[in-house]
């Protein structure tokens, strides 16, 4: 009697498995980076509630919001210096605010957002601007105008299309809510959409 060899895979049939394998590979490598892109917006609406929390704290002390000449690395200064820091005489003052990690500031002192790839990073970092001179016919905030900006300009590190920092009411495709949510009579505040490079902003009033 004549054993049979043990058949095994013929090349069509292997080419199907690899395909199979190379689509679950696809999907779950899609749907992972969704769910790391869902995780840092949390991330970065958390951080950007604290920020909020500690910008409204700074202003009752002191009667005007932290400083926006530098950026973030101003309003970091601001509410979290270092000890010796004149800001600390600002009169009124009583922080610190808010403290930072090592890991949420920069090498320029900006606070890193979190798609950050590293302390020389100033592409993935916070964007802040106020309001500081009390009137919201003069530049900056560009969005909240009668009090503060403060955005992240998300995973692409881009806010528009020339690179400006919401020079324009197209910048970063961002959507509107639809609300005066400061009471400033505009309709400007924004909101963040995965589908689109947008902005991940909002003021005081809407968290």
């Amino acid at each position: 009697m004549i054993e049979e060899k043990p058949k095994g895979f013929t090349l069509a049939e292997l080419m199907i498995v690899v395909a199979v394998m190379f689509v679950l590979a696809t999907v779950i490598t899609l749907n992972l980076v969704k769910a790391t892109n869902r995780a840092k917006v949390s991330e970065a609406r958390t951080f950007i509630g604290k920020l909020e929390l500690a910008i409204s704290m700074y202003k009752m002390d002191t009667g005007s919001y932290p400083p926006d000449e530098k950026g973030s690395a101003s309003l970091r200064r601001a509410l979290d210096p270092d000890e010796n820091d004149p800001i600390r005489n600002t009169p009124g003052w009583k922080g610190p605010y808010l403290e930072f990690k090592d890991n949420e500031v920069n090498s320029k002192g900006e606070l890193l957002d979190p798609w950050n790839k590293g302390k020389d990073d100033r592409k993935h970092i916070y964007v802040y601007r106020a309001d500081l001179d009390n009137d919201s016919f003069t530049c900056p905030p560009f969005h909240n105008k009668t009090s503060f900006d403060i955005y992240s300009k998300g995973p692409d590190g881009k806010s528009g299309k020339d690179e400006e920092d919401g020079n324009e009411p197209e910048d970063g495709n961002y959507c509107q809510n639809g609300l005066d949510d400061d009471g400033d009579g505009i309709v400007d505040e924004l909101s963040f959409r995965e589908d689109k490079n947008g902005y991940l902003e909002d003021d005081i009033n809407n968290w």
